[in-house]
């Protein structure tokens, strides 16, 4: 405390007297017209620790941080919309395809079952009735059979195992904000392609190429990383991902209202279900381009700007003093790094730390699961306690809504534990939260129709959903201390886990319903046991503290930063310090900088 007292002197005296490279920036603000609402000025002041906010303002839209916040959170969620917008509809779309009215065999049903429930019934005479959306009856689908509706909920999340692993080191390459609206902009094709399906593999491909979208999820936590401080890194992270995942419960709860709308007016279950798929993508189309035109990278600016500021020749050291402590992409691009090789590097350096891939496990476990629920929890519910297609949707939806607030509570009680016990309280909420969400997952694949009916299921659904969102909050809130030089590359990884969760679970689903979520509640009870092991230098373990004891206490921490120490870890296997001294101190004659190592 002592420590941090000092630094808010230093800083304050700093202030008053001003360096000579802040009063150029000062007057170079005030003679462009800049506030610091504009991205590119440095933020300083109260509500600021280095560029970074340190609090979350909801009602606020300023640039660079809250719009930010805003536009991730709300972009994750209709990606989340239409990655799901499909199982919700799944009831019908695994009805057979329709005969035509004047086929023979139409023609024989009609004066056979005189009575149109009767007609919707019958194994054969159900292929004419196009109308009747009851479960089991009617048709207008594709003609799914069991092992068609898993092999589709497989290839649902298998695009996004490949895209999680690449999106971040390349968000780190070539900024948030263009990888984010390119992504969106792209991904409306496929979703607009559902909406003309006619066979099986129209359909396999459509959901490959529509779960791409889930690497939003990493350039959300990325985002967000970039513009909030370590005191609310955990809540933003949270909130941002949490109020995104509610696309998945919005869309159980929505998609089987539409659909039910169309059938009201009068429309057939084939004109119905492709209709409804017809709105996600456009949202998602124009989000993309609000994204791209009215947001920013970092506090700092675009990525973009940075690395041209390097190419015009511009005092780097200058630079740096302006924007205070930049991040490592940031630094890199704004010396001219080379953005292949930024992503190749965030990446491999992610990849060599275990604890990354202990995170993976316990993601794979609960937001994999999460993925799970939103494939195959209608289905289950219609089919496990007798309910129609919007009632097993709407029962479904309580899962994904419970992320309102279910998961920024995991964030913020990570962030509060955070402030009294370091990182190592981080891990200690991780550990708890996980370990009471593979108990509950237990208690709800307990529950039945004859033991507990739809009423004591979704009482167990709630406190699953509950705790599996807090887990999902609390893990993303200890990614940031993992390697902060290579937060794009650890983000994606551990999102990565999360799909291959999903495709463990999917398969499980395969066998059984039931039996498949016991045994997830047991996988992520046993990823919980690997949670002490996690050790981080300068920081510690569950039961294990930090070799400097000064180094695990989030208020020394906050100082540190205060020093405007840049971390660089661009091409060595381990980190790189660039201090503003240093970058005064080791410039080459090209203007280029020379990194030194300190402790590398």
């Amino acid at each position: 405390m002592m420590d941090q007292g000092r630094d808010r002197e230093q800083a304050k005296n700093d202030s008053k007297s001003g360096s000579p490279s802040e009063e150029r920036e000062e007057h170079k603000a005030h003679e462009s017209g800049s506030s610091d609402e504009t991205a590119g000025h440095a933020h300083h002041g109260p509500g600021f620790v280095n560029g970074k906010k340190t609090k979350i303002e909801l009602l606020s839209m300023k640039r660079p941080h809250m719009r930010a916040f805003h536009a991730s959170w709300f972009a994750f969620f209709i990606c989340f919309t239409m990655w799901f917008a499909i199982p919700p509809l799944m009831v019908t779309i695994k009805k057979p395809a329709c005969l035509s009215a004047d086929s023979p065999v139409c023609q024989q049903c009609l004066l056979d079952f005189p009575d149109p429930l009767a007609l919707g019934k019958d194994q054969v005479c159900r292929l004419c009735a196009p109308y009747d959306d009851r479960v089991g009856a009617g048709c207008g689908g594709l003609g799914l059979s069991p092992s068609d509706i898993t092999t589709s909920n497989v290839m649902s999340v298998s695009g996004t195992l490949i895209v999680r692993v690449i999106i971040g080191p390349i968000a780190d390459s070539y900024g948030v904000r263009r990888t984010y609206a390119v992504l969106l902009i792209l991904l409306a094709v496929p979703g607009f392609c559902a909406a003309a399906v006619n066979s099986l593999s129209g359909l396999l491909a459509v959901r490959f190429f529509i779960s791409l979208v889930g690497g939003s999820f990493v350039l959300t936590q990325l985002w967000t990383s970039l513009m909030f401080h370590t005191n609310v890194v955990g809540l933003a992270n949270a909130t941002s991902a949490g109020w995104g995942n509610l696309g998945g419960g919005a869309s159980l709860a929505i998609m089987g209202s539409v659909f039910a709308a169309f059938k009201a007016n009068g429309y057939t279950n084939n004109q119905a279900w492709k209709y409804t798929l017809a709105w996600p993508p456009s949202v998602l189309f124009l989000t993309g381009f609000v994204i791209l035109y009215f947001t920013d990278d970092s506090p700092q600016g675009n990525f973009s700007d940075l690395k041209k500021k390097g190419e015009e020749g511009e005092d780097k050291g200058d630079v740096y003093k302006a924007e205070g402590n930049l991040t490592t992409e940031d630094a890199i691009l704004a010396s001219g790094g080379e953005p292949t090789t930024i992503a190749q590097k965030s990446l491999m350096l992610a990849a060599s730390k275990w604890n990354c891939w202990i995170l993976f496990f316990c993601y794979a476990f609960s937001f994999g699961v999460e993925l799970v629920v939103n494939s195959n929890m209608p289905l289950y519910l219609s089919q496990a306690f007798t309910l129609t297609q919007a009632q097993g949707g709407m029962a479904a939806s309580l899962f994904g809504l419970c992320n309102f607030f279910a998961r920024p509570l995991g964030g913020y009680v990570s962030d509060e534990v955070y402030k009294r016990f370091g990182v190592r309280g981080r891990l200690w909420v991780l550990f708890l939260s996980t370990m009471a969400m593979g108990s509950c997952l237990l208690a709800f694949a307990s529950c039945t129709q004859g033991t507990s009916g739809i009423g004591g299921a979704l009482v167990a659904l709630f406190f699953w959903a509950t705790l599996t969102n807090m887990t999902e909050g609390a893990c993303f809130a200890v990614v940031p201390f993992v390697e902060p030089s290579a937060i794009g590359g650890v983000a994606g990884l551990v999102g990565a886990g999360g799909t291959g969760g999903a495709l463990i679970g999917n398969f499980m689903v395969s066998i059984g319903g039931r039996p498949a979520f016991c045994m997830l509640g047991w996988l992520a009870m046993i990823t919980g046991m690997l949670i002490p092991v996690i050790w981080m230098p300068g920081v510690g373990s569950m039961f294990r503290a930090a070799e400097n004891p000064e180094l695990q206490a989030a208020p020394h921490t906050e100082s540190v930063e205060q020093k405007h120490e840049v971390e660089m870890v661009p091409e060595i296997a381990g980190s790189a310090r660039l201090s503003r001294k240093s970058v005064d101190e080791d410039r080459s004659s090209n203007g280029s900088f020379v990194v030194n190592l300190e402790g590398a």
